[in-house]
């Protein structure tokens, strides 16, 4: 199979959207949809549903999609086991995480590795747990920086430990505490960051045993600062959130403390591409990772 093509239909798989993955492949969208076209008739079945939201796999696709995954990630692990046997540095990472780590460590993580790996692109996905542990499972990223959870089969790598702190408005009475309980918090209307996106403040609740009063959830860390702010709430959130200033919020430390460690999971570290693992190797030096 040619290795293009795949790429082609895996990248509209992904975005779901083939005038997208036509961008971003270089295509015009007619020649991305010949593309996918002839591979369908090599095939010998469909490979995408259409519509006028996106596209997605048909359920034929579906089976082989596993093996569509592995034989990329196999051809890409090649061409740079080749690249590096030349002594050349080149290929693509793919990486999801967080967007709060997109903002507060990837910029200083990926300065320093364009300084060293200038011929390796980085490619990266935004979501939340759920998402970043299916796309692992299936192979669409090489490695993902996030959360640890116990569930977990994947091969974890620890960088730090993130504290997760109360967040009220200002003028609120429990402003005023030096540090908050959770059954504090509980009382009040309760802001909860959805589970899907964030395991930890789930986890966080549940080992406490108490039942907060939520009366809103949202993916959006931004959009629950901004709730709390307009005293909609009172919320419970990671250090990592709460670098930047937010004028009309008060942020306490939890008693007892609550913690989440952030860090890089991947399926297995002898199957990383040259690339992934420099990747790897660099991000660790640059968030002063010893381990």
């Amino acid at each position: 199979m040619d290795q293009n093509k795949c790429v082609a239909l895996l990248t509209a798989i992904d975005l779901g959207n083939l005038t997208r993955a036509a961008e971003q492949l270089g295509y015009t969208q007619s020649g991305l949809s010949y593309v996918i076209k002839t591979l369908e008739t090599e095939l010998g079945f469909p490979l995408l549903v259409r519509s006028r939201t996106g596209v997605r796999p048909t359920e034929d696709c579906q089976r082989i999609l596993p093996l569509l995954r592995d034989l990329d990630r196999k051809s890409r692990q090649l061409e740079q086991e080749a690249a590096d046997i030349r002594g050349l540095a080149v290929g693509t990472v793919s990486l999801a995480t967080f967007p709060s780590i997109s903002r507060f460590w990837l910029p200083e993580i990926l300065r320093d590795f364009a300084q060293h790996y200038p011929g390796i692109t980085v490619s990266i996905r935004e979501s939340g747990q759920e998402e970043l542990d299916e796309w692992l499972r299936e192979g669409s990223v090489d490695l993902a920086f996030c959360s640890y959870h116990e569930n977990s089969q994947n091969h974890w790598i620890p960088f730090l430990e993130d504290e997760i702190w109360a967040v009220v408005p200002d003028g609120h009475p429990l402003a005023g505490c030096e540090e908050l309980s959770l059954a504090q918090l509980a009382s009040e209307p309760f802001i909860l960051e959805d589970r899907a996106y964030d395991y930890d403040i789930s986890r966080v609740i549940q080992e406490a045993g108490v039942h907060p009063n939520v009366r809103w959830t949202s993916k959006d860390e931004l959009a629950i600062l901004a709730m709390v702010r307009l005293e909609l709430g009172v919320s419970v959130m990671p250090a990592l959130y709460l670098h930047e200033d937010h004028p009309g919020v008060t942020v306490r430390p939890l008693v007892p403390r609550a913690h989440r460690q952030l860090g890089a999971s991947l399926p297995d570290l002898d199957s990383l591409s040259p690339a992934a693992r420099r990747f790897l190797v660099r991000a660790k030096k640059t968030m002063g990772v010893t381990r």
